[in-house]
Parts: structure tokens; sequence; C-alpha cells
């Protein structure tokens, strides 16, 4: 009897606390707790690896790129290409505002904090869309910020380097909530973030359209279609083939071509070729990584999930070409995921008198899956052991010390470690760590070159000294000589 009363007295409070947080005391909140919390973590992980020499080359060319822009230079970053204005890359003019903060704040940081403060504004608009769209109840609303939160993919975006798709997640979603409510004017400021951050991501603001005009808005529906697609199509295939012409590291498709009219083409030319790069092993772990912390709950609702497909299909088959991770390009399928998951919810659940009740074992399912993957693949998964990214050991203080020896005006090229650290400057160069150091391509228009042991081919120690002889014989002298830690910097006064 006893127990019968005290799980009676479980059961009122818990309605009680649902009922408070239903009257509004969650929808205030709720999204900004986990947003912030988000956000924070995101941002110390980011500035920890930083720290920690432990961020790659998208970073130190974005980086390079906005200081050029804060000091009133083209921004043609020399990490990117020969003569490669940044524009020519993805047209992120989003990266322009972004400038005028590196005349406060160092560049690296700029990026990773607006990075992380982007991906934390994912969580209110994922609650707008569940709270007052799809009418949900605190519970699965709750349950959806919670999976966003832990999904591996949003915590790998944020910590990976730097990616200006990235910032058009939010924004994305934001497109979902405010089309729904009908706010046209939030709808359209939210496209232009989208638009601003990369120019193919206007493909599928353009198929958002049809889900537009599926609502009986035909008239906002045909200007998405229109906006999307003359912005995607007129930036991608008329005006990026008549100004690119430098080299672009890495190309912009892979072998499938330079432009989103030659990917097409080349695909459409080599099918097999396309559906065997759309299936290999990579791209169905990568989806089912994106699917699987939501239980596949996008499935059940394809109508707002399809935008996505066509795009991120090419960025599937154009990833199989570039050994790069899929985290720089998982911000619009993420968006997409949690678009349709939140619609999802509202088909499973029972309506109520004013919500949609979702069975809470289907929410406990969702936040599980999530923190359980999250557990496993996440970067800041314990098993990684992210606390230690701030760690310096004596090669990264080795670099550091070499680093401080360049100053801006110098030329140079230099291993992965030491890229971000001296992004601050007008030319700066990566060194192929694929192969041993050689004079033959490593002193091409720099006056200086470091090398960093653990990021090259490993050289035995008469190779080392058949190298600094070559560069002795260019004019080269050892600056620093650090064999201890595996650290050199030869100069050319």
């Amino acid at each position: 009897m006893s127990d019968l009363t005290m799980t009676r007295r479980v059961g009122r409070r818990v309605i009680r606390y649902q009922a408070r947080l239903e009257a509004g005391t969650g929808d205030r909140w709720i999204p900004i707790v986990v947003g912030s919390l988000l956000s924070t973590v995101l941002t110390i992980s980011g500035l920890a690896k930083l720290r920690g020499l432990r961020t790659g080359l998208d970073l130190a060319g974005y980086s390079q790129a906005i200081w050029l822009l804060a000091q009133g230079n083209t921004p043609e970053a020399s990490m990117f290409g020969d003569n490669v204005h940044v524009l020519e890359l993805h047209w992120s003019f989003i990266l322009y505002p972004l400038s005028i903060f590196v005349r406060l704040f160092e560049a690296p940081k700029v990026l990773l904090v607006s990075q992380a403060i982007a991906l934390g504004l994912g969580v209110p608009a994922i609650w707008g869309l569940a709270r007052r769209v799809c009418q949900l109840r605190i519970g699965a609303a709750s349950a959806l910020v919670v999976a966003y939160a832990f999904h591996p993919v949003t915590q790998r975006l944020g910590t990976n380097d730097f990616h200006p798709e990235a910032l058009a997640l939010p924004a994305l979603i934001g497109m979902a909530l405010f089309g729904a409510r009908k706010r046209w004017f939030w709808y359209w400021v939210c496209i232009l973030v989208v638009l601003s951050s990369r120019a193919d991501l206007g493909l599928a603001v353009a198929l958002w359209g049809f889900v537009v005009l599926g609502d009986g808005e035909r008239r906002a529906g045909l200007w998405t279609l229109g906006v999307g697609s003359v912005w995607s199509l007129g930036l991608l295939l008329v005006v990026q083939p008549l100004v690119t012409e430098a080299s672009v590291t890495g190309g912009q498709y892979g072998s499938y071509g330079d432009s989103l009219g030659e990917a097409t083409l080349t695909g459409l030319r080599h099918p097999l070729l396309l559906l065997g790069d759309l299936v290999a092993e990579d791209n169905v772990a990568l989806m089912v990584g994106l699917l699987a912390p939501v239980i596949f709950l996008p499935l059940l609702s394809l109508r707002h999930f399809l935008p996505a497909i066509p795009l991120g299909a090419l960025y599937l088959i154009t990833d199989v070409q570039d050994s790069g991770d899929f985290a720089e390009r998982s911000a619009l399928l993420l968006a997409f995921v949690f678009i349709a998951a939140t619609y999802a919810f509202n088909h499973l659940g029972q309506r109520g008198v004013s919500r949609v009740f979702v069975d809470p074992r289907v929410l406990v399912t969702v936040v599980s899956a999530a923190v359980l993957l999250s557990v496993s693949q996440s970067p800041l998964s314990p098993y990684r052991e992210p606390w230690k990214w701030s760690e310096i050991d004596a090669t990264d203080q080795a670099v550091l010390d070499a680093v401080a020896l360049m100053d801006k005006d110098v030329a140079i090229r230099s291993s992965v470690s030491g890229l971000t650290a001296l992004s601050e400057r007008y030319w700066l160069y990566p060194l192929d760590g694929s192969r041993p150091p050689t004079p033959l391509f490593d002193l091409v228009n720099v006056r200086a070159l470091l090398i960093v042991d653990r990021d090259v081919v490993q050289q035995t120690e008469a190779e080392r000294q058949i190298l600094i002889e070559r560069l002795a014989v260019s004019g080269y002298e050892l600056r620093v000589d650090d064999r201890e830690n595996g650290v050199s910097l030869f100069y050319r006064p």
C-alpha cells in the first residue's frame, strides 16, 4: 500500500512538473540552456585543439583568408593555391562579416567560436520547429535537441577545423521553421544566410521550394525555387567557369570536375561510376552514422528530407575522390535529418487537445541511441580523451618557438602542425607530408621551410644530411635544429 502511495506521489509530481514546463517555463529555458552548453563545449574543445596544434589545412586556409580581408587585402589565400580568391572555393560571402572581428581577435579563434555558436543556434531552431510547428510536447522536443547535441556529426562539425557550410545549419532549420509559420521576413533572412555560406546550398533551397508549394504557398514556393536555382546555377555554372583561372588546391569536385556543371555531366556520362561511388562502403557508413542517432526517423518523413538528397549525393561521390573528412560536407544532411525527424515525431504521435503526444519509449530510444553513438563514435567521446587536446608536448613547444622567429612578411612553407599558428601572414604554403621534403618542390616562392618530422615521411640521417646540404647550396641556413623533438627551420636571409 505504501509503495502504491509513493508511486502515486511521484506520478503526481512528474505531472505537475510537466505542466509547469508546458505552461512556458520549458520553452523559455530548455533551448537556451542546451544550446548554450553545446556552444560552450564546442568552443572549449575547438580552442583546445588550436592550443595543442591539432588543427589542419582548412582552418589555416580560412584563417589566412579572413586575416587578409581584415588587413584590407584581396583574400587570395596562398594556402588554397596560386592566386585563388577565397570566393572561388564555395562563394562563401559570409566570411566577409566575420573578418570584422579579426581586428580584435585572432583569426582562427574567430572562426572556431563562430562555428560553435552557429551549431548551438541549431538547438532553438529545432525546438521552435518541434513546439510551434509540429506541436510536440516538451518531452519530444527535449529528446530532439538532446539527440542533436549528442549527435556525432554535430560534435565532429564543431571540433574538426572550420567549414563555412556549418554556419548555414541553423539557418536551414530556421528556413523550415519560419516557412511553416509564414514568417516570411525571417524566412528570407535564413535563406540569405544559407546562400552566403556556400553557393551550392542554393540547390537544396530551391528544392525546399517544392515543399512550400505543397503547403499551399504558391508565391513563396516559386520565389524560393527561383532564387535558389538562379543563385546556385548562376554562380557555379556561369560565373565560376569565367573567373576561376587559377589552380585550386584539391579541386572542387574531385575527378568529376572543377565545377558543378562538369561534375553533373561526368556523373550522367558515367552512371556506373556514379552508382559505384554512391554505394561505396564509406558513404554507406556515413549515411548510417547520420540516421542511426535518430533511429532512422527521417525515413518516415521523406517529403522533408528529399530536398537534401541530390546535393547530398553530390557531396558523397566527390568525397570518395577526396580523402578529406566528410564532416565539412555533412551540415546540409544533418540539418535535414532533424527537420525530417521532427515531422516524423508529429506523424508518429497521437494528437491531443493542443499537443502531439509521442510514446515515451520512442523518446528514450532516440536519446539512448544518440548518447551511445556519441560515446562510441564522436570525437568528444571519453575514449578519445578530448581533455588532453590542449596539452603541449616538447615537439609542440619547439614548433611554437620556431614560429615565433618568423616575421609576418616572410613567405614560409610549413608542416601541418605549424600552419594555423602561421596563418596570419601574407604567404603561407603547406608542406606535402606524403613524401620526403625536397628543394625542387618545397622552396618555390618561399624564404623559410618549417619541417616537423611527425608530419612527413620519415628520413634516414643520411637523407637528412643530403637535404641540409642541398638547402645550403640554395642559400638556406639551418635556423632551428631540434633533432630531439624533430623540428627543423630553414631560412634564407
